[in-house]
């Protein structure tokens, strides 16, 4: 059992470090930041994509007591109906997804419509038509 614990553990560390992040969009909002998708963490489990995305933040941020600089968020896109969902989330101390995880969260969360020009119609395009 140990053996097992242990094995899971260093496939789900060396699965976080081993994310391939390609730049997709930045932005000045919110101190300003920079969005990368992992496009190796591709997958069509039901005829939607799954993928990750970190957010790297130039200015600390701050969600309900907990402080970060980067945020990488596994997320479910529709890609005929334009829409997206969060699968989970986890806020990184550092910048690029490094240092302390200080939360995480895996509870889907429901759809949303994809609105225009927004940073989430960017990483719909990058995943959709990838």
């Amino acid at each position: 059992m140990k053996k097992l614990l242990f094995t899971l553990t260093l496939l789900i560390l060396s699965t976080d470090s081993m994310a391939e992040w390609t730049k997709v969009h930045e932005s000045d909002e919110q101190g300003g930041y920079t969005i990368y998708a992992d496009l190796t963490s591709i997958g069509r489990p039901d005829g939607r994509v799954n993928m990750w995305t970190l957010i790297d933040y130039k200015v600390e941020q701050k969600d309900t007591g907990a402080y970060f600089l980067s945020k990488k968020i596994r997320r479910k896109y529709d890609c005929r109906g334009k829409h997206v969902k969060e699968l989970s989330f986890k806020l990184y101390k550092w910048n690029m997804g490094r240092g302390e995880l200080v939360r995480s969260y895996t509870q889907p969360q429901g759809w949303k419509k994809i609105q225009p020009d927004s940073a989430d119609e960017v990483e719909w395009k990058v995943v959709c038509n990838h």
